[in-house]
This record gives C-alpha cells, sequence and structure tokens, in this order.
C-alpha cells in the first residue's frame, strides 16, 4: 500500500522500499498528508453507499465510525500524533443535494467519528462553492478540472493544527486533493483523509 494515498500496489507497482510513495504520489505528491480507507468500493459496501445517497435507505454511520476509529487508533495511528489537535471536518455536498437527499453521508460519519475520539466537529469549516457535474463516470482528467477550486473555508473560520477530512468514496483523489487545498489555505496542516470505500482496479 502507498503510504501516502494508501493505493494498493500490486507486485509490479511495489516500491524497493515499503515506506516508499507511489510513483503518482512521488512526481505530483498531494496536498493531504495520507489517506485511508476501510473498504474496497465493491459489494456490500458499495450497495450500502449507493443505497443510502439515491435511494435514501438507512446507512449505518455509527458502526462505520466506529471502524473508522479503531484505524486511526489502531494500524493507522502514526498517522495523526499522540496529543495533537486533531478537527474532523466531513466533504461538503451542495446545499440543493443536500435539500433533495436530507443529509450529507460523511458529515454523518463524521459526528459519530469526533464523538468517539472526542474531537472537535466542524462541519461548516469547508464549503462548496458551486455544484460541478457529477463525479461519477468521468475520466481522471475532468474530475480534476471539476473540482478545482470547488471548496473553500469561509472567512472568520481559520483553522490550525491537524485535520481529519471524512469522505464516503475515494476514487481517482479529486475531491481529496481539492478539499486538502482550501484547507491548507485555511491554516489547516496536515490533513489526514478517511473514506468508507475506495475503488480498486
Amino acid at each position: 500500500m502507498c503510504p501516502r494515498c494508501g493505493a494498493f500496489l500490486g507486485q509490479a507497482q511495489a516500491r524497493p522500499e515499503p515506506s516508499a510513495p507511489c510513483l503518482s504520489c512521488e512526481r505530483h505528491p498531494p496536498a493531504y498528508a495520507a489517506a485511508r480507507s476501510l473498504f474496497p468500493y465493491a459489494g456490500n459496501a458499495r450497495a450500502a453507499i449507493v443505497a443510502a445517497k439515491y435511494a435514501g435507505c438507512p446507512f449505518p454511520a455509527r458502526a462505520v465510525a466506529d471502524r473508522l476509529r479503531e484505524g486511526i487508533c489502531g494500524p493507522w495511528r502514526d498517522l495523526l500524533p499522540d496529543g495533537a489537535r486533531t478537527t474532523v471536518v466531513p466533504v461538503p455536498v451542495h446545499p440543493w443535494k443536500y435539500f433533495r437527499r436530507g443529509f450529507n453521508l460523511p458529515s454523518l460519519i463524521g459526528l459519530h467519528l469526533s464523538r468517539g475520539l472526542g474531537a472537535p466537529f466542524e462541519p461548516l469549516t469547508l464549503l462548496r462553492n458551486r455544484e460541478r457535474s457529477p463525479q461519477a463516470g468521468l475520466p481522471l482528467a475532468e474530475r480534476l478540472r471539476n473540482v478545482e477550486r470547488a471548496f473553500r473555508v469561509p472567512e472568520g473560520r481559520p483553522l490550525a493544527g491537524h485535520v481529519l477530512l471524512v469522505d464516503d468514496v475515494y476514487t481517482s483523489g479529486a475531491t481529496a486533493e481539492s478539499c486538502a487545498r482550501a484547507l491548507k489555505s485555511g491554516g489547516a496542516d496536515p490533513i489526514v483523509v478517511v473514506t468508507v470505500a475506495r475503488t480498486v482496479a
């Protein structure tokens, strides 16, 4: 696994040093410090996320948050140093999409995660500038353009210290990169991204 973006590296991609990032992160280091996911975006994990976002079905946000907390306090504990002030920030959804769905899945997970970690939860620290085309189905280059400068930290909400950025699915990393850049411009550093699932080849 790439220690930076969390991508699974097959035998042909593996680096001589386990701590070395993948070639993509080496050539273009992401704005976030690290990204980790619980599940591949397939099977039951994919079905649960799709059903919640597009069919209004209940999602086990608390159970998923507990699993994320176990990862953060266990195998991923080196990503957030002990005693560091950490703020939990969800990836925002556009207001009209929130109105249509009635919830934001990263916010639901982030709320339970913040309680489990005893960390501040700041759902309004990161805002979406405007609605773009849906990311699903777009090639990588279009995904990157689609979310470029799509997020911002509002004036009067400065950040300091570590940020745990929560999202539901990590696909190309374009959303995580855009959010991390916005958070850094607001004073946060480093940013660690955690997601429920991740697309894999």
